[in-house]
């Protein structure tokens, strides 16, 4: 039976609706359902039914896609992501997951870097999403390469690696070169998480 502590509901500073929590990443509500469902966002209902959302882990969600730094463009243009997975289990997977959306995007799927890196010779992409898993080593030399190809070819707007790699860092930009938009995440790739992350960006470009 509950306890009076237990009935006792939190600061209200501290929570979000869930309007308000979509609104502040400029996602859908259909979206921060399936982040609240996963336990990406923490989240409770009063007694009334009512959701609300921890506002640390709506910061914490947002400090982690951080699109800040991606590119403004044409809001109506159909956005060209390449998305590097070396498994194509968990491709076929996420192919499978990835249900028809309104976003104007346009998702390829490879199964190497070096695929993608001969694909972005022929053609721009503006996003470009990586999991890595060879060794931290061989994770240090690709974002260096991607660094150099990214700042010479200018084929691709933005680069997100997401690694097991806690600290992995992106390289320093090179001297007398202008940096290049190469972001790190310490995550696994889920298909919950890539449509949120690509909502954002979507939203990031009609901002």
């Amino acid at each position: 039976m509950p306890t009076k502590a237990d009935s006792i509901e939190p600061e209200l500073a501290e929570f979000l609706t869930s309007s308000q929590a979509a609104k502040r990443l400029s996602l859908s509500m259909a979206t921060i359902q399936k982040l609240v469902d996963n336990n990406v966002l923490q989240a409770w209902k009063t007694s009334g039914g009512h959701r609300r959302i921890s506002l640390a882990s709506v910061l914490n969600y947002q400090n982690t896609q951080n699109f800040t730094d991606l590119p403004r463009t044409n809001a109506d243009a159909c956005a060209k992501v390449m998305v590097v997975i070396e498994s194509p289990e968990q491709i076929n997977r996420l192919k499978q997951e990835m249900t028809p959306s309104n976003l104007p995007l346009q998702v390829s799927f490879f199964e190497s870097m070096t695929e993608a890196l001969l694909e972005l010779l022929n053609d721009k992409h503006d996003l470009l999403v990586a999991q890595l898993s060879t060794p931290r080593r061989q994770q240090e030399k690709l974002l260096e390469v991607l660094q150099k190809f990214m700042g010479s070819r200018h084929t691709v707007a933005h680069c997100l690696i997401l690694t097991s790699e806690a600290d992995l860092l992106p390289p320093a930009p090179l001297p007398g070169t202008s940096p290049v938009s190469i972001q790190v995440l310490n995550r696994e790739l889920s298909m919950v998480w890539l449509s949120a992350y690509l909502s954002g960006f979507v939203a990031q470009r009609r901002n």
